[in-house]
């Protein structure tokens, strides 16, 4: 190994909900002070793989919850056609495939002359991580770009803006309606779209405004030796929907929340352990090996059973699917209103529980709460009155 790898630390920084002002996920951020760490595993893909892992088992240490995003460069899953080394990590740290999302930047890739061949192996490397329930990020939108056809080519669970065009957006329309384009695109696709390095309120708004989902930068938190679970988020009033937006209402992934998810084979006093150690947690969702939900756990009727005369005797050391029930899902690309029909059709007594989003594979990738999606359609009705008074909500003297 290089002589500075001993000076190499790491650095956390959260994702943030535009939507819920909440912490989705944590970067993970490759720092030394001996060397450009960056530079080097740019040129070396077996280095770039390395980091990839020590990324994840530095975060494994900080036994943080949330999901994690660890950063590869394209040339090395085109070079090396797979991570092994961060598979091990991944199981070593009791970690699950589906939390982690791997943040590739393609520009050494779309650099190379021969482009054909990278993106065949990209997108064949690539492949075989989704399979196996990896997230795919597409990084540095904006600075290098992929071409077009590797974009779709890869069908990314989440798009990133380079914060080159976020610093851009409060005063140029032109990267408005170019990260307002990518924001349909990942909806065709059933992606998140994020943006990096926002430092000021105008550019939050703007990225709001543009349909951005989740964000990063200074505004929120500057990476960080420790992980950051609540950041400052400022007062913005609702983001107007992106042109083009499908009439049936906004998509679940405006309502997302990262989920909490156990083995199936979790004991109730597993589920209990977390859910009393991270108490903005409304539930749990018990998934099998390939992350599918297969129970969920509502918050509120699990520890009142649990608390419950001879409740902990009776359930603590056996499964916590005796205290589940199964789970309500929505496809990545559905509407509020389908979440709204599968709750409708459920049991009334679950009408709060969380509803589970699931990808393509049936992986869950995230729950909405029906709190917030009943709020949002709520507020989108008034916007579709124009004869209704937006401070009071009641009709306009003289309406109709």
């Amino acid at each position: 190994m290089r002589a500075w790898t001993s000076q190499l630390r790491f650095a956390y920084q959260p994702v943030v909900d535009l939507g819920t002002g909440s912490v989705t996920a944590l970067e993970v951020l490759a720092r030394c002070g001996g060397g450009d760490v960056v530079a080097e595993a740019c040129r070396d893909p077996e280095l770039d793989a390395e980091l990839a892992a020590l990324a994840l088992r530095s975060a494994a240490r900080r036994e943080g919850l949330l999901p994690l995003h660890v950063n590869v460069f394209a040339a090395t899953l085109a070079g090396l056609g797979d991570l092994a080394a961060l598979r091990r990590a991944v199981r070593e740290a009791g970690r699950r495939p589906w939390e982690v999302t791997l943040d590739i930047t393609p520009r050494p890739v779309s650099a190379s002359r021969e482009v054909s061949a990278p993106h065949e192996a990209l997108v064949s490397a690539v492949g075989a991580l989704r399979e196996d329930g990896f997230r795919i990020c597409v990084d540095g939108i904006g600075a290098g770009d992929p071409p077009l056809l590797l974009l779709a080519d890869l069908s990314p669970d989440l798009v990133k803006v380079d914060a080159a065009v976020v610093a851009g957006l409060p005063h140029r329309p032109s990267y408005r309606a170019a990260v307002a384009g990518l924001r349909r695109f990942c909806d065709g696709v059933g992606a998140l779209l994020a943006v990096e390095g926002v430092e000021t309120e105008l550019q939050y708004a703007s990225a709001r405004a543009a349909g951005a989902h989740l964000a990063q930068g200074h505004l929120f938190a500057p990476p960080a030796r420790r992980p950051v679970t609540e950041v400052r988020v400022p007062v913005c009033p609702p983001a107007a929907p992106p042109e083009g937006r499908d009439s049936q209402g906004p998509p679940v992934s405006e309502f997302l929340h990262s989920a909490a998810l156990l083995p199936l084979s979790a004991s109730a006093s597993q589920v209990r352990a977390l859910l009393t150690g991270s108490p903005e947690l409304t539930g749990v969702m018990l998934v099998d090996p390939d992350g599918v939900p297969v129970r969920a756990v509502d918050r509120d009727r699990f520890l009142l059973a649990m608390s419950g005369r001879y409740g902990h005797a009776l359930y603590a050391d056996r499964p916590a699917v005796r205290l589940a029930d199964r789970p309500r899902t929505v496809r990545v690309g559905a509407t509020a209103w389908e979440v709204l029909d599968v709750v409708a059709a459920g049991d009334s007594s679950r009408t709060a529980d969380d509803v589970a989003v699931v990808d393509e594979a049936g992986r869950c990738v995230g729950v909405v709460r029906l709190a917030e999606v009943v709020r949002a359609l709520a507020d989108s009705r008034l916007e579709d009155a124009p004869e209704l008074d937006r401070l009071t909500r009641m009709p306009r003297p003289g309406a109709g």
